[in-house]
């Protein structure tokens, strides 16, 4: 393929990416129907995720590379354009763009639709893990929570109405593209959907929190005889913790135990900690993608 020169920062070709950190403080509709990714590692992702990808803009330096990510993922998705590779020289990109982009990588990416949370639960009878997050609004903390459901084989993550969006260009970048990996949904009946999981879907739903009523270990043990093997964590803020009424619709109430004097951890850590003790030795089946 050959790529697209732009000597003029008023090409209207740079049209979505214009003052990309103004853009994007106004969230999904700073953008609408589009969204920014940032890094070769996340635009490897995009290429490969069932996304829409419509251009790559990159430096005239990293040309060469930005044309072989796209030949790159052309042989694992046969059939679909092939997004258009911009190149610009350094000035022209930090004007439009409004900082200097130091992995010298962003692509834009039509946003896929919403999904509901019975969109990407997998049937009953299947084996499954859910990560469940509750109002975590934090960029950092929504990507890592991603790129742990990806490590630990959880089949979709469920997002309650006030969490950030996982697809903002940071969030999308700490989870190294995951975000685009794993199925996710973000629920607008938090409660009922917590308890359809629990009661018709067959899941045991553990909520993690300081007080716990009994400690991981404890936790695993008990949810081991469960067949098939479907199990919700529910996370929540670091110190807000999960919301009462939450807690009380969950079938487990789980802490983790640490020496004296630490009293929580970061929820991407802790929710790290958890998905890697439950899916040892268990056989949760591999993302399907979005």
């Amino acid at each position: 393929m050959v790529h697209e020169f732009i000597g003029s920062p008023d090409d209207p070709r740079l049209e979505p990416y214009r003052s990309v950190r103004d853009r994007d403080a106004s969230g999904p509709d700073g953008r609408p129907g589009l969204f920014i990714g940032e890094s070769p590692l996340v635009i490897e992702a995009m290429l490969r995720a069932p996304v829409e990808v419509l251009s790559i803009l990159t430096a005239e330096r990293h040309a060469a590379r930005a044309e072989a990510m796209v030949a790159s993922a052309r042989a694992v998705r046969p059939g679909r354009p092939d997004p258009a590779v911009l190149v610009a020289g350094d000035g022209v990109l930090d004007s439009v763009v409004g900082f200097a982009i130091h992995r010298g990588f962003l692509a834009v990416g039509r946003r896929p639709g919403t999904r509901g949370v019975t969109e990407v639960v997998p049937p009953p009878g299947v084996d499954a893990l859910l990560l469940l997050v509750e109002e975590i609004n934090n960029i950092d903390n929504i990507g890592q929570l991603f790129r742990n459901a990806a490590a630990f084989g959880c089949a979709a993550v469920v997002l309650s109405e006030g969490c950030h969006d996982p697809l903002y260009r940071k969030s999308l970048r700490v989870s190294c593209g995951h975000a685009l990996r794993v199925p996710f949904a973000r629920s607008e009946r938090w409660d009922r959907d917590i308890a359809w999981l629990r009661d018709e879907q067959g899941f045991a739903v553990l909520g993690m929190s300081g007080s716990g009523s009994m400690d991981l270990r404890q936790a695993s043990e008990a949810v081991q005889p469960i067949r098939p093997r479907r199990l919700a964590v529910v996370v929540g803020a670091e110190f807000a913790g999960l919301r009462p009424a939450t807690l009380a619709a969950c079938t487990h109430r789980v802490r983790i135990s640490m020496a004296a004097g630490v009293d929580s951890l970061n929820v991407g850590v802790a929710a790290g900690v958890v998905l890697a003790r439950l899916s040892e030795g268990r056989s949760f089946g591999p993302i399907q993608g979005q």
